[in-house]
């Protein structure tokens, strides 16, 4: 199974491109490389991104679960992916990402304490899908920025991971199975509260100006095959 090259940072991080889009002229001058379809799609999918709604996975071990997140989070408008990964095996399926990996920015951990602090310090609540609560998805409230915690194939969340978690939330189920996949269970979550938190009209989840800049500067690097090739051309001779 192909896996996502880690060293290729183009695929991951968004603050990478922030030097490009800080060069005055810069990216105006990478569009012009780009397609008219591909410009007006960053902009249709930049104005559905939202930061409001984030997912945080504890030792996800298999590479088709990971990706199959990662393409969840794009396809629901997520930006952002947090990953906790203490023993170093999280990869990503190609095959089943689909390149979502270029469009999703990925963050690691190596402990749980460590990426909790730096949740609650963006103003995020945490919130654990468990079977053992009384409180639905309907119940949660959305008026706060909140991280959506899964548990990796096996053991689910740790008993750690819930204790931290702001609210506990159980997606209902009518069968003999006492959980769904961790991927399914993403998808489901993230369909019912993206829809909740954009029919809210007291709720702004979408980007903020600056957040819009340097994504949408990120996307059109990406969008270039050889846009590194195309940096050294700029500025352009006289």
């Amino acid at each position: 199974m192909p896996y996502v090259d880690e060293s290729y940072v183009k695929f991951y991080n968004t603050e990478y491109f922030k030097q490009y889009t800080e060069v005055e002229g810069l990216i105006d001058y990478l569009k012009t490389f780009a397609t008219e379809e591909r410009l007006e799609k960053i902009q249709e999918v930049l104005q559905g991104r939202t930061n409001h709604l984030t997912v945080l996975l504890e030792e996800i071990y298999k590479p088709q679960n990971g990706a199959a997140v990662m393409r969840t989070c794009d396809c629901f408008g997520i930006q952002q992916l947090h990953v906790i990964d203490a023993e170093d095996r999280f990869q990503l399926s190609t095959s089943v990402a689909k390149g979502a990996a270029k469009w999703v920015d990925l963050h690691k951990y190596s402990s749980l304490k460590s990426s909790v602090e730096h949740l609650k310090s963006k103003g995020y609540k945490l919130v654990a899908t468990s079977p053992h609560t009384d409180m639905t998805l309907d119940d949660l409230p959305v008026d706060e920025p909140l991280a959506l915690m899964f548990g990796n194939e096996f053991a689910g969340l740790t008993d750690e991971a819930v204790e931290m978690a702001d609210y506990k939330v159980k997606i209902p189920m009518h069968g003999f199975a006492e959980s769904f996949n961790i991927s399914v269970s993403a998808a489901l979550v993230l369909n019912q509260l993206s829809i909740k938190i954009r029919k809210s009209p007291d709720i702004d989840w979408t980007l903020s100006e600056d957040e819009k800049k340097l994504i949408e500067g990120a996307w059109v690097c990406k969008s270039l095959k050889f846009f590194e090739n195309l940096l050294k051309t700029y500025p352009p001779k006289k």
